[in-house]
C-alpha cells in the first residue's frame, strides 16, 4: 500500500466517529468498498477515489453548516500539502464537494459519479434501514410515523410533523436508484431497493395494522380451498398475469392439490391473454391490461381452456414501475368465474414487487374461499 494511503488513512480515521454508523468510520469504510468496485466497473481512477471516499464526510467547522464544500476545501488543502499535484488534489475536491443528495454541484468526473453512487449505495438494502433507523434515533425522531398528504404528495412535511425513518424511506431512499450516476450503480441499487422497500412495508403494517395483518399458518388460504373444493366437485384453473405463476405455486405446494387443481395460463403478454384466454383486442386497448374486463376475461378464457369449474384471473402492477397516476404500483384486479357467473374485485396493496405478488396471490385464494363458504359472490 503507498505511504500516502495509509497515512490519509491514519489520519482520517482519528478525525472520524469509530461509533457512528450513520456519517462515521465505519459508513467511511463501506463507502469504500462500493467506491472501489464501481470505479473498477466504471474505469475512475482509484486513487482519487480513495482520496474522495475518506474526505466525502470529513467532520466540517462548527461555523460551517456547508459539509460537503468544507471537506472539499480541507481534502485540496491536506493533499497539496502532502505533495499531490494540485490538479490531482482538485479532482478530489470536486469528487467530495458534488456528493450530496440535496445539495452541490452535479457529479461531472467518473470519480465524482462513483463517489456519490457508493455513498447512495450505503443507504440502500439491509444496511441503509439499519442506518435510517439510527439517524431517526440520533435525532429524536421514531421509527414511524404515518406521513401527511402534504408530505407525501411534495415531500414537505406540516408544522410539528415528525421526520420519522419511513418518511425518510419515502422522500429519499426509494428515489435513490432513479439518481444514480453510472450504470453500475443504478443496477446495483434496483437490486437493493426491495430489500429496504419490504421492510418498511412491514414496518408500516405491523405499526398501523398489528395482527390484522397477519393469518395464523393453520388459515393459509391454499390449505383451505382443497376441502372446499371436492365438497362440490369442482376443479380450479388459474390465469395469471403479474403473479407469473406465483397463484399456481401457492396451490400446488399443498399436498393432493392434484385432486382438485387442474392447471393454468401464464399471460404474461397481451399476445398471449389474446390468443389463448379470448381476451378481445378491443377491451385491452380501451381499459388495459389491469382492469375489471380484462380479468373477467381471463377468468372465463381459463374455464373454457382447462375444463375446470372454477377459475382465478389475476393482471396488476406489482412495481417498482408502470404505475400511472389512475393506476398506482399495487394496483390488482382479480376475477373469479364459477358455474354461477363472473365476478371481479380491484385491491391496492402497498408492498414491494414480490410483496405485492404475494399479497395479490393470498387476496385472490382468500376470496375463492369466501366464496366457495358462500360468503360472499
Amino acid at each position: 500500500m503507498a505511504h500516502w494511503w495509509q497515512e490519509l488513512q491514519d489520519y482520517a480515521r482519528a478525525h472520524y466517529d469509530a461509533h457512528d454508523e450513520v456519517h462515521g468510520w465505519p459508513h467511511v469504510q463501506r463507502v469504500l468498498r462500493w467506491a472501489l468496485a464501481l470505479a473498477q466497473a466504471e474505469g475512475a481512477d482509484p486513487d482519487i477515489v480513495r482520496a474522495a471516499v475518506l474526505f466525502h464526510d470529513f467532520p466540517a467547522d462548527a461555523a460551517r453548516a456547508d459539509h460537503h464544500a468544507a471537506a472539499a476545501e480541507h481534502a485540496r488543502a491536506w493533499l497539496e500539502a502532502h505533495g499531490w499535484p494540485p490538479e490531482r488534489a482538485a479532482a478530489v475536491a470536486d469528487a467530495v464537494r458534488s456528493h450530496r443528495f440535496r445539495a452541490g454541484p452535479v457529479p461531472a468526473s467518473p470519480e465524482a459519479r462513483v463517489l456519490h453512487d457508493a455513498d447512495k449505495l450505503d443507504a440502500l438494502g439491509a444496511v441503509g434501514v439499519a442506518r435510517a433507523l439510527g439517524h431517526a434515533v440520533q435525532h429524536g425522531q421514531p421509527f414511524y410515523a404515518r406521513p401527511s398528504a402534504q408530505f407525501t404528495a411534495t415531500g414537505r412535511p406540516l408544522p410539528n410533523e415528525p421526520h420519522s425513518a419511513y418518511h425518510e424511506y419515502r422522500f429519499k431512499l426509494q428515489r435513490l436508484p432513479q439518481r444514480m450516476t453510472t450504470a453500475t450503480g443504478r443496477a446495483w441499487a434496483q437490486a437493493l431497493l426491495p430489500r429496504t422497500a419490504a421492510f418498511f412495508a412491514h414496518l408500516r403494517q405491523e405499526v398501523e395494522q398489528g395482527p390484522q395483518g397477519l393469518a395464523a399458518p393453520t388459515d393459509e388460504p391454499e390449505r383451505l380451498v382443497g376441502p372446499l373444493l371436492q365438497a362440490r366437485g369442482w376443479r380450479l384453473a388459474v390465469a395469471e398475469s403479474c403473479t407469473a405463476g406465483l397463484l399456481g405455486y401457492r396451490i400446488t405446494r399443498v399436498a393432493g392439490s392434484s385432486a382438485y387443481f387442474v392447471g393454468g395460463v401464464i399471460a404474461y403478454a397481451n399476445a398471449v391473454k389474446q390468443q389463448v384466454l379470448g381476451v378481445p383486442a378491443a377491451v385491452l386497448a380501451v381499459h388495459g391490461a389491469v382492469s375489471e374486463p380484462t380479468v373477467r376475461f381471463m377468468a372465463q378464457g381459463a374455464r373454457r381452456v382447462t375444463g375446470a369449474e372454477v377459475a382465478l384471473s389475476i393482471s396488476g402492477i406489482a412495481g417498482p414501475g408502470g404505475g400511472t397516476p389512475l393506476k398506482p404500483v399495487g394496483t390488482v384486479w382479480f376475477g373469479l368465474a364459477t358455474p354461477a357467473g363472473v365476478a371481479a374485485r380491484r385491491a391496492h396493496f402497498p408492498h414491494d414487487r414480490e410483496g405485492n405478488r404475494q399479497a395479490a396471490a393470498t387476496f385472490a385464494l382468500q376470496w375463492l374461499v369466501e366464496v366457495l363458504r358462500g360468503r360472499a359472490g
